[in-house]
């Protein structure tokens, strides 16, 4: 009989993973989850019911499987881990924790949760006999690379952006170099709230970019004063590119679905969409719902005046997503009749982010704009 052993299961990506996992097996499931201030086992639980109820599952959904969940306290640096876990039972690992910050000034700590974590979670793949390893990267490993982009190892000459995507690049090398058991790397894009309830349980990613952009806001009125107009200001994006939104729901559903596939083969598929909105349609919908004016796309920065320069500082985690034009092939899923095609107009897009401004009590601020 299977079991999984999953980690980040109180994140965003873990935790629909592990709610997933629920749904379509019948096997225990192992969630390694960091020591706390607080009982860990109580801490992950808590974070999942969250979750389940905010994507519409039962009331009582996690109390229904509560018998199949073993939390796991403790570090994948040290040894106690491996006594924590069942010796022979564990046949497949979802590795979804990791660091999601990206300036230079937080390197080493990127480098050593997402590269040292998961060289220390591979080792223990292998001593404990795990038969399958599926590793969550990121379809942003293409870094500046623009056009079609396959599902294939990273080649030498890609320039990553930030160390978050350099540190992804490196994992999945060490991930596609074990050749003891089956490994698979998973890349979604930008993961976003529940395809119908629209719920998250992380403000990262888009909502981050949707966060900066009010705050930019609020920051030039204070220094211009609350009457100051925000005029058309000067963009560097390309308004045709894809913002390739994935649900988290639809994420999860495809991974799993595809990863107990026995004819699969593949050891990289993007998860991503095939129907992703685009720069233009996702600002229109921010200018009317924020305020802040449909900004004029540029492709140089040369002139920017000292409010565009600071609009463009704030924006720089965010910029290379929207700079050029990037497709993600889904051709795994194409192959097996699973691709992702999720519509989002701009009716959707607003009620995404009608549901992120209501959540972190952004709603007031921007209707009053």
């Amino acid at each position: 009989m299977s079991a999984y052993l999953v980690t980040g299961a109180t994140g965003f990506v873990g935790g629909a993973l592990t709610l997933e996992l629920l749904e379509q097996t019948d096997a225990p499931i192992h969630l390694v989850v960091r020591d706390g201030d607080s009982d860990a086992a109580r801490r992950c639980l808590s974070a999942l019911r969250a979750a389940a109820e905010s994507y519409g599952l039962a009331g009582d959904f996690i109390d229904r499987h509560r018998g199949r969940l073993h939390v796991v306290a403790g570090d994948l640096t040290s040894i106690e881990i491996v006594r924590r876990l069942p010796a022979h039972d564990i046949t497949d690992v979802w590795h979804c924790a990791a660091s999601l910050k990206y300036e230079d000034r937080s390197r080493d700590e990127i480098f050593a949760v997402n590269v040292g974590g998961t060289d220390r979670l591979l080792d223990l793949s292998e001593r404990i006999g795990v038969d399958r390893f599926n590793y969550v990267s990121t379809a942003y490993v293409a870094g500046a690379a623009m056009g079609r982009i396959a599902e294939s190892a990273v080649r030498p000459d890609v320039r990553p952006n930030n160390q978050y995507e350099l540190s992804k690049c490196l994992a999945e090398s060490a991930v596609l170099q074990r050749d003891s058991m089956m490994t698979r790397t998973w890349r979604p894009s930008i993961v976003v709230g529940h395809s119908e309830t629209f719920a998250a349980t992380s403000c990262t990613g888009l909502y981050g970019l949707m966060r900066e952009a009010c705050r930019f806001k609020r920051r030039v009125q204070k220094v211009f004063g609350p009457n100051f107009v925000l005029r058309q200001r000067r963009m560097l994006a390309d308004p045709a590119a894809e913002i390739n939104l994935v649900p988290v729901d639809l994420l999860v559903r495809q991974a799993v679905s595809l990863s107990m596939r026995p004819d699969l083969e593949e050891s990289i598929v993007h998860v991503t969409n095939g129907s992703a909105p685009t720069m233009r349609d996702f600002m229109a919908v921010m200018s009317s719902m924020t305020g802040i004016p449909e900004p004029e796309y540029v492709t140089s920065a040369v002139g920017f005046t000292p409010i565009e320069r600071r609009f463009h500082r704030t924006m720089q985690f965010y910029a290379p997503h929207v700079e050029g034009a990037k497709f993600f092939e889904q051709s795994v899923a194409e192959r097996y009749g699973s691709p992702i095609d999720f519509p989002m107009d701009r009716d959707y897009l607003r009620a995404l982010i009608g549901w992120y401004f209501d959540h972190t009590g952004l709603a007031s601020e921007v209707r009053a704009a």
